[in-house]
């Protein structure tokens, strides 16, 4: 760290985002400010810090400051910056949320990184609505409180958010608010520097929406309910007194919110544990690649090169829904990385459990990998007339396609070397029914492509124990190599 120098906000902000479209007298404007004197009073190296967000109001400040930034999905930003901590865990990883993006939809994600105690930093924004959707109730309307879809008043119990976390495990709890910011740096500040989940409620306040349905006036006036409303439990706020107790739209009375750090412990950070485990296991052997075969495609095809000679190779498996196509992609993965090598996996399905189409994506690579998903695949499997129909056309020059020859016709693609096998009548005649095909079609796909070597792919297979049974399971994936093996003779 270093020492501090005259805070000049805008050395913080990306000024070509300005001006914000936060509402006026929102309070998330009073909590970037906040964040931003924090990380200035620490002297963080930026290049160090990371942000990360979600959707909602409280989300748009991420893409306000000039630091590392990363905008995800609704709900997800915990397990963004979860993965982010656990690649890279020498860097600051702050998460900012709001009350529905953190505790609604992504409730289940901030009770595990809670438990597993992750070195992040949790900023959720508690306004007590569902802001940027038109003010419906979120998990932290107070009872008794108006919203858009609860005009009589809400019924249901609001969460309490420090509760939650603490209890799931979180070792740094603590509650702010707007109305007092310069106690709302002191807590930003001692979770930043705290070695494990440090989370940090932050009472904002919603004008245009809960304010206006609730009739509690303007900013201004939020900021001063939020005074009546708060008691200190924090050395910080000591010499602050407010009056316990809300009036709300159906009579009855909001207790009083505690406010400063609730609770901090010290147990084991996860990614530092995770770090040590690695360095007690034994290292793990990485079988020698066997040398690469020729790929013997059918007549008037040109062969491809074996695309494991090039430093990333794309898969995308592909079929209908219940043909296993998630599962082979899974296997495909792991068998990568027991074997010592980079490998992700991305997956993506239509809402029908059966019939409906399914999607695997697999990178497998010697380096480092900078984007999970792919766009255009060395190797295809089609497992499906619809998958054939919709990837065929997404494969690089030189790609390998493999597909069901009883269930697809493929058609001639220059460059492309094109292998028809009948996968699902393999296995049909090793299994007893077709539901194996996607394992067949595995070990037909590192036989032709070396993708994996075949020891790695067994043994990852003999691991997961698709079916309950990994001596079925295996029969299936050795079917499928001697399906290339006899093709070759």
């Amino acid at each position: 760290m270093t020492p501090a120098a005259e805070l000049d906000y805008r050395q913080y902000l990306r000024t070509d985002m300005m001006p914000h479209i936060l509402c006026p007298g929102c309070g998330h404007g009073i909590v970037l400010k906040a964040i931003l004197r924090a990380v200035h009073r620490l002297g963080l190296p930026r290049d160090r810090l990371v942000f990360v967000s979600g959707i909602g109001c409280s989300s748009r400040i991420v893409g306000y400051v000039d630091f590392c930034t990363l905008h995800t999905t609704h709900g997800r930003p915990l397990t963004f910056a979860t993965g982010l901590k656990l690649a890279r865990p020498e860097l600051h990883v702050v998460v900012v949320t709001g009350d529905g993006d953190g505790l609604a939809i992504g409730g289940n994600h901030l009770i595990h990184a809670a438990r597993r105690n992750i070195g992040l930093t949790c900023l959720l924004l508690n306004n007590a609505t569902y802001g940027m959707t038109g003010g419906q109730g979120a998990p932290t309307t107070p009872e008794g409180a108006r919203t858009a879809t609860a005009p009589d008043g809400e019924v249901e119990p609001a969460f309490d958010a420090c509760r939650l976390v603490a209890g799931a495990g979180g070792t740094f709890v603590a509650r702010g608010m707007t109305a007092a910011p310069v106690g709302l740096d002191d807590l930003i500040a001692r979770a930043l520097v705290h070695p494990g989940f440090a989370f940090v409620e932050i009472l904002s306040d919603c004008p245009e929406y809960f304010g206006r349905y609730n009739a509690l006036g303007h900013g201004p006036e939020m900021l001063e309910a939020q005074r009546r409303n708060v008691l200190s439990v924090d050395a910080l706020l000591a010499e602050k007194r407010f009056v316990p107790g809300l009036a709300t739209a159906r009579g009855g009375v909001q207790p009083a919110v505690a406010l400063g750090v609730l609770h901090e412990a010290r147990r084991p950070e996860f990614s530092a544990a995770l770090a040590a485990a690695r360095a007690a296991a034994p290292p793990a052997e990485r079988p020698a690649a066997p040398p690469a075969t020729p790929v013997v495609a059918p007549a008037g095809v040109p062969a491809a090169p074996a695309p494991a000679e090039a430093p990333q190779c794309r898969v995308r498996l592909a079929g209908a829904g219940g043909q296993g196509i998630v599962l082979a992609g899974l296997l495909l993965a792991e068998a990568a990385v027991a074997a010592g090598r980079n490998a992700t996996h991305a997956q993506a399905y239509g809402p029908e459990s059966r019939g409906g189409a399914s999607r695997a994506e697999v990178i497998v690579s010697d380096g480092e990998i900078d984007y999970p998903c792919v766009d255009r695949a060395d190797l295809l499997l089609a497992l499906s007339q619809e998958a054939y129909d919709r990837y065929a056309g997404e494969v690089r020059p030189g790609a390998l396609v493999l597909v069901d020859a009883d269930r697809v016709v493929p058609r001639p693609a220059e460059g492309v070397a094109c292998h028809a096998l009948p996968l699902g009548a393999t296995a049909t005649r090793v299994l007893g029914e077709a539901l194996g095909a996607n394992l067949v079609a595995l070990g037909a796909l590192v036989a032709l492509s070396d993708v994996v070597t075949r020891e790695a792919l067994e043994r990852a297979v003999a691991a997961r124990r698709p079916g309950d049974s990994a001596e079925r399971a295996l029969l299936a994936v050795r079917a499928g190599f001697e399906l290339v093996a006899a093709g070759r003779r």
